[in-house]
């Protein structure tokens, strides 16, 4: 089944919209990814971070890739 044209869309807008915040603030993304796995204080290294931060630019590149062939 070949999704709609709109759902296209709204994917496309939150890989973008997700990738800006994930590149910006890349503990938001640890935490959303972990937040089960400890109690307390637990922070992120910094390779984490970086990881992560690497991941939010490809989720927006995605965004935008998808955009670009949807215009």
């Amino acid at each position: 089944m070949i999704p709609r044209r709109g759902t296209i869309w709204l994917i496309a807008i939150f890989l973008t919209v997700s990738g800006v915040v994930f590149f910006i603030n890349p503990k938001i993304s640890w935490t959303l990814s972990n937040f089960w796995r400890f109690r307390g204080d637990a922070e992120p290294s910094e390779g984490a971070l970086t990881i992560y931060r690497l991941q939010g630019a490809v989720y927006f590149i995605a965004g935008i890739v998808v955009i670009s062939r949807l215009v």
